[in-house]
């Protein structure tokens, strides 16, 4: 939704300034998506019954948000950019009771744009591991239980806390450039606004930055994706408050559109790894895990067919004290199948079911939308139908 520029809309309201006062150089957007999805979930076959999940309904917001953002040319190619954006609930807003309808701020930068350069960018910033993680995935949103990226971003509950590589990265300078003959790149650096000369946990040096790099080179029909990023000091690996751990992720990720134009299949695969090198006794200095995701989507008319497929294999880790560290039977698989009916290029309407199966010891849930402590073994299964309007 395009809006007047702010000084002509101020104007326009107020009727306080002159017509000659105003310049509408700039331009402002006001943009967003309500998302929601009935859905019944579950997960049962755990090696504990007790910790299965039973059959319930439930309603889910899935990724709503609300946002505004601007552009304002400064000089012959040169602009400078904003974004305001935040997640909304249209569901009972159990996840931010305390904020009622609004939920966490997504994207949300101030920067300075280059025609055929870049975008130099300062905020809150999708770093390249959660980008380049959604080119398998033809969920509308890339949320709820329909995304096939469980396989991808997860580590089957084998680390003290999850994974950070799909969540934005706080305090960041990025640079996402132009495209250049096909190619183009980006580059986030999270600043270590947490470094300390000790900690009161562990009296350990922390210095937690953030490096985050990818690049896309798009050729004909073909789309190439890669990513590597790294997270220092988040104490991931055993959940724990110290220094000297580092969190490492690798990603590769292709589509190619069939001749037809409506046919695109796609390809991911996913190296993560975790190193704590002050890690004592019984606890981990190190896992890695890989995993890998299909996917495809088929456009006829209104109506879109997608699905995906993904496995993540078991786990490989080692012990501070130099016991065995048995990561057997930890990995999981993920299928997909859902239907889209496009009424127009801003209301959608979706059906869908998914399923993640785990091996004896692993526990994924689905990336987004998950049922929520679940116990190893288990098979989170989801279905549901819902209705996307964007703006």
């Amino acid at each position: 939704m395009k809006l007047k520029p702010l000084p002509l809309l101020l104007a326009s309201l107020s009727g306080a300034l002159p017509a000659a006062a105003v310049h509408a150089e700039g331009t402002i957007t006001l943009f967003g998506m309500a998302y929601g999805q009935f859905e019944n979930v579950s997960a049962t076959g755990a090696t504990n019954p007790a910790q299965d999940k039973p059959s319930r309904f439930r309603l889910s917001n899935v990724s709503s948000d609300l946002g505004v953002k601007g552009t304002l040319p400064l000089m012959d190619g040169v602009s400078g950019v904003f974004q305001y954006s935040t997640g909304v609930n249209v569901d009972n807003a159990s996840n931010n009771t305390a904020g009622g309808m609004w939920a966490n701020a997504k994207d949300t930068f101030v920067g300075l744009s280059i025609a055929n350069v870049g975008t130099v960018k300062f905020g809150r910033l999708t770093g390249a591991a959660r980008w380049n993680s959604g080119t398998p995935d033809f969920s509308p949103a890339g949320a709820g239980p329909q995304d096939n990226q469980a396989a991808l971003s997860s580590i089957s509950g084998q680390t003290g806390a999850g994974p950070l590589f799909n969540v934005r990265i706080d305090n960041a300078l990025g640079f996402e450039s132009a495209s250049w003959s096909g190619l183009s790149v980006r580059a986030y650096f999270g600043a270590n606004e947490n470094k300390s000369a000790a900690t009161v946990a562990s009296g350990s040096l922390l210095d937690d930055k953030s490096y985050s790099l990818g690049a896309q080179y798009v050729i004909g029909p073909v789309d190439l994706r890669g990513s590597y990023e790294i997270r220092n000091d988040k104490g991931t690996l055993n959940n724990t408050t110290t220094n000297r751990t580092k969190d490492k992720d690798y990603r590769f990720g292709v589509r190619y559109t069939l001749p037809d134009k409506a046919t695109i299949v796609a390809f991911g695969y996913d190296r993560m790894s975790f190193l704590d090198q002050d890690a004592t006794a019984a606890q981990k200095t190190y896992i890695k895990k890989t995993g890998w995701v299909i996917g495809a989507r088929h456009e006829f008319g209104q109506h879109v067919v997608y699905g995906g497929y993904g496995k993540a294999g078991d786990v490989s880790c080692s012990i501070a004290s130099g016991a065995v560290c048995d990561g057997g039977n930890t990995g999981g698989k993920q299928f997909v199948v859902a239907y889209n009916f496009t009424f127009n290029k801003q209301m959608l309407a979706e059906a869908y079911v998914s399923r993640v199966t785990n091996g004896t010891r692993g526990k994924y849930d689905f990336d987004s939308g998950g049922v929520g402590g679940i116990g190893a073994g288990s098979r989170p299964t989801a279905m549901g139908f819902g209705l996307r309007y964007t703006f």
